[in-house]
């Protein structure tokens, strides 16, 4: 028997059997366009049923008219037909298909913001309407509507998203419901919103209803486990088929959709407490999607099905690849959150690792009409990426790195604690262009006469970007270095060092945190209001308490004016006088980024040469841009 057999059985929720224990999880994807279903979003969802997986919960759709979000509608029978063709798409595969059932309450962009009390998600958010019982009434009856809307789209199983600070989660919240009516007060109260939810839908469709349930909010004072188990139990006697355990609102992100720093399998105790306190199926949740760990969990009894969220959006062959035993081909997802951060924006769903998220619809990698000879000068994430993406359509493709590694700023960052998960995709970029025979070289730096002696067809300019070094007083000195030098460890920073950083951006944060670590004193002098500039937003909170709490100095709206040997002289952005000083033994510099593309490609360029300049190199930006630049090269050479 393979490690992972146990997530490839049957598994019966409800009516239902579902071909294996693995689930896609609801994510939004901002595919849709005004509520309604698009071919993209039909192209989504087909795509990962194509991967293998047991069954797929389509993203949370909302259930009532007045609501204004970005996802997906319920509320109307003009919006079946739309989710009718993902039923229609994903059923073929063998794939059992559920829909997610949302109202957001507090949890809004925009819009009414409404809630068991009037008590606002944080101070620059607007103060919600308190619900009137008749009102709350009238939301049952939405949900109720919308099941057997979702009935009549054909789907075989339904799920409220009762979890992450949403309307039914927010009325089980001690801290955050209010009220002294019979919707508040005991924790029987604070459920009577939930039960009526799913005793509404369970007498209004015959499907099997599985029933989001956070263990904990993860908030002082807020909903805990040992009242996620009571309301589990009470869920189950309503006619709840399934309970998918999960934790967190928006107050506590970091623990819904947690980011690569936060240990795989960190839900896993909630789980465990509700799987032994209720005798229906429960689905687990959280950094699941190593594959060792998903089949322990179920192999275990802490649960008896895994979903599986950003893990299918990174690979959506996950399941097959894992069951045939090719986990060497499964691209890593690298809970970047980037994802998370461009929905949460209202933009489409894209992919740090995977180019082809958001684009199903139109991804081909089709053979060239004729092999040509391509030389990737880079071998940062876009240059992988354009390299393989080019050897599958049949090019003769090499690498060259100037470095002694391949990798890029990705490999620099990776040196970090917080964000060592990025360096396996490194990894698996260089493990799969091996397998398909590309030749990397590494201490191979490019020039022109180098060209002339490869003579390739096409060149990639992947070189990234250089350091912004400003005209500071003092810069040059002895003591001050690029931050890369340290996050490459090429520099011997003894513990007690005291080490001034110069920018709060990502490589400015991720320098501070290693060296920090490695028992410097770390002072971050940023001259914008905050730091973390670059790094995705629940990512860089927790990155930023973190610091503080290890005793790095931040100071924002700050400007370095001059540097000396043992000390570094700042003022605050805009004011003039005395400088303050900060002792520093030594300086790291990360300042900012200069793209290095047109420089390199005019020296490299040669008559009836293809030169393609992509990345930083073109312009420096983030790790979704650098791969989906990598591969639309490789797509076009």
């Amino acid at each position: 028997m393979n490690a992972t057999d146990a997530l490839f059985t049957p598994v019966r929720v409800g009516s239902l059997t579902f071909a294996n224990r693995l689930v896609m999880a609801p994510m939004g994807t901002c595919l849709d366009q005004g509520g309604f279903v698009t071919d993209d979003t039909v192209a989504y969802y087909r795509r990962r049923a194509e991967g293998g997986v047991g069954a797929i919960t389509v993203e949370g759709c909302l259930v009532s008219p007045d609501t204004v979000g970005p996802e997906p509608r319920l509320s109307a029978p003009e919006y079946v037909p739309g989710l009718n063709r993902i039923v229609e798409a994903v059923r073929p595969h063998g794939t059992v298909v559920g829909v997610q059932l949302m109202h957001p309450g507090r949890q809004v962009v925009d819009g009414p913001s409404v809630a068991p009390s009037p008590v606002p998600l944080n101070s620059a958010s607007p103060t919600p309407h308190e619900l009137t019982e008749p009102e709350i009434t009238r939301i049952v009856a939405d949900y109720a509507r919308a099941a057997r809307l979702a009935a009549e789209a054909g789907f075989d199983y339904l799920e409220v998203h009762g979890a992450h600070g949403y309307l039914p989660s927010n009325f089980l919240s001690p801290r955050h419901n209010l009220r002294t009516d019979g919707y508040g007060g005991t924790l029987a109260r604070r459920a009577r919103f939930s039960l009526e939810v799913a005793q509404a839908i369970v007498a209004a469709v015959d499907l099997p209803l599985v029933w989001r349930l956070n263990g904990t909010d993860a908030e002082p004072g807020g909903f805990d486990l040992d009242s996620a188990v009571t309301v589990a139990q009470l869920l189950e006697d309503a006619g709840v088929a399934s309970i998918s355990v999960s934790s967190g609102t928006w107050l506590t992100l970091h623990e819904t959709l947690a980011p690569m720093a936060v240990r795989r399998g960190h839900m896993r105790p909630l789980v465990k407490a509700v799987r032994q306190a209720v005798s229906v199926p429960v689905m687990a949740v959280g950094r699941l999607d190593d594959p060792a760990l998903a089949a322990e969990v179920v192999a275990s009894g802490d649960a008896d099905l895994v979903l599986l969220g950003r893990g299918l959006i990174a690979e959506p062959d996950w399941p097959n690849l894992v069951r045939d035993g090719r986990l060497s081909a499964v691209r890593p997802c690298i809970a970047c959150n980037a994802c998370v951060e461009l929905v949460g924006r209202g933009e489409r769903a894209r992919c740090s690792v995977n180019p082809e998220v958001g684009r199903e619809r139109t991804w081909v990698v089709e053979p060239a009409t004729a092999a040509r000879r391509v030389l990737v000068v880079g071998s940062g994430p876009s240059g992988l990426e354009a390299a393989w993406i080019a050897r599958l359509r049949g090019h003769e493709v090499s690498v060259w790195e100037r470095d002694s590694s391949c990798g890029g700023k990705l490999g620099v960052a990776g040196a970090a604690p917080s964000k060592q998960e990025v360096v396996r995709f490194r990894d698996f970029q260089v493990r799969r262009l091996d397998e398909l025979g590309v030749e990397i070289r590494t201490g191979a730096p490019v020039s022109a006469r180098t060209v002339a002696e490869q003579r390739p067809d096409v060149v990639v300019v992947a070189t990234g970007a250089v350091p912004l070094v400003p005209p500071i007083p003092g810069i040059s000195g002895p003591d001050v270095h690029d931050a890369q030098r340290l996050l490459r460890g090429e520099l011997d920073v003894a513990p007690g060092t005291r080490l001034v950083v110069v920018g709060g951006s990502a490589t400015g944060c991720e320098t501070a945190e290693l060296m920090r670590a490695r028992g410097a004193e770390v002072t971050i002098v940023e001259m914008r209001s905050s730091t973390g500039r670059g790094i995705e937003a629940i990512t860089r909170r927790q990155l930023v308490k973190q610091l503080r709490r290890d005793g790095v100095r931040i100071l924002t709206k700050a400007v370095v004016v001059g540097i000396e040997p043992g000390a570094v002289h700042w003022q605050p952005v805009g004011e003039e006088g005395a400088a303050e000083t900060i002792a520093a033994d030594l300086v790291a510099l990360a300042i900012g980024w200069r793209a290095t593309g047109p420089e390199v490609a005019a020296e490299l360029a040669g008559e009836g040469r293809e030169v393609r300049i992509l990345g930083d190199a073109e312009l420096p930006a983030d790790f979704v841009r650098a791969v989906n630049a990598g591969a639309d090269a490789g797509l076009a050479v």
